[in-house]
């Protein structure tokens, strides 16, 4: 999101050495008909849309113990 001329002279004028510049994410809403076509959701029977308990997130092994 930031161009490299940009971090280099955030980078020379910061205090701290080795600064990560913080990541943006963007919270979008979509309707459920959008979110099917842009593949954000899968489609689910009649029976599975009215199950409403949250999907199991699977965790990366790495990222746990790093």
């Amino acid at each position: 999101m930031v161009e490299q001329a940009a971090i280099r002279d955030i980078s020379e004028a910061s205090v701290f050495k080795e600064y990560a510049l913080p990541k943006l994410y963007i919270k979008t809403i979509y309707c459920i008909s959008c979110a099917i076509h842009a593949k954000i959701v899968r489609v689910r029977s009649r029976e599975g849309r009215r199950d409403r308990t949250p999907p199991v997130r699977f965790r990366s092994f790495n990222k746990v113990f790093n």
